[in-house]
């Protein structure tokens, strides 16, 4: 049962949510109502840390937060909305603090921030910042949790990074960030200096391309094998989907014209996303 001020927490996480990332907003807010808080909740966790390094460069509230989160190991509940509303949703469900730990690990990467090496290095960043959410996420999707679903929740969570760095490599850039790996840079032929725009070179365009392609499979991967997730989560999950591949495919409708501005995707479309998932589920017989 949530009481009544368990109830106020949770809103304070969802208003979060709702002001922050409408797209995550409106793909899991259609699971059941106790599984969608939970997923708010993680979402707050995860917010809190990121903003925390990439908004306010405060890297002592992430270290704070490492510490409040050893204490929550323990069985102290820190007195605020988020900490009290995620003892909730590890009193409720079958919870992992460990993503949670790797997720804090991954934000401090950001505050002496280097360029990804290799691509096996950008994929280990990106577990670390995302592919930990997946898992986080993973007892709200499935039931039982599986070797599989935890497989493709942090496939999930990982392309959704990659396509972020797609979608932000001019703003990466202004802020010293290259999140390309050095050594595809080096063999495609793309210098630094190409990140600046306005119009992307077509070296980088190939090795935009190339990552593009590695996003997409896992997104082709995870469509194909919806059927693990609980029959209630495959809807959350394919939206999600769908709403960052498509900001692969608005990138491109955009000529790569990415270095000088964020591409979105538009509320219209967002509703066209909700229509085909649906179809698609249906005409997969994913509902039954």
């Amino acid at each position: 049962m949530i009481t009544e001020a368990i109830q106020k927490d949770l809103n304070w996480c969802e208003t979060l949510i709702q002001n922050n990332s409408s797209s995550f907003y409106r793909a899991f807010r259609k699971l059941p109502q106790e599984q969608a808080q939970a997923v708010f909740a993680i979402y707050a966790f995860c917010r809190i840390a990121d903003d925390a390094i990439d908004v306010d460069n405060n890297p002592e509230m992430v270290k704070e937060m490492v510490v409040k989160l050893d204490a929550f190991k323990a069985g102290e509940t820190p007195d605020e909305p988020m900490w009290r509303a995620l003892r909730w949703a590890f009193d409720t469900f079958p919870l992992k603090i460990r993503p949670f730990q790797e997720m804090l690990i991954g934000q401090l990467q950001d505050v002496d921030f280097k360029q990804p090496e290799s691509f096996n290095h950008l994929l280990d960043y990106c577990y670390l910042v995302a592919g930990t959410v997946g898992l986080m996420l993973c007892p709200l999707l499935a039931k039982p949790v599986t070797i599989e679903t935890e497989k493709l929740s942090v496939e999930l969570g990982i392309a959704m990074q990659l396509t972020n760095i797609l979608r932000d490599v001019g703003t990466d850039y202004r802020l010293n960030r290259i999140y390309l790996p050095e050594d595809l840079m080096i063999a495609l032929g793309v210098s630094p200096e190409d990140l600046a725009g306005p119009e992307p070179t077509p070296e980088l365009i190939r090795l935009w391309e190339h990552i593009a392609a590695e996003a997409e499979s896992r997104y082709n991967r995870i469509t194909a094998n919806l059927d693990v997730f609980d029959k209630n989560a495959r809807l959350p999950v394919l939206l999600a989907l769908l709403y960052y591949s498509k900001i692969i495919k608005r990138c491109r409708k955009a000529r790569y014209r990415l270095l000088d501005r964020r591409i979105y995707v538009p509320k219209w479309e967002k509703l066209m996303l909700f229509i085909t998932a649906n179809r698609l589920l249906l005409l997969t017989s994913l509902w039954r």
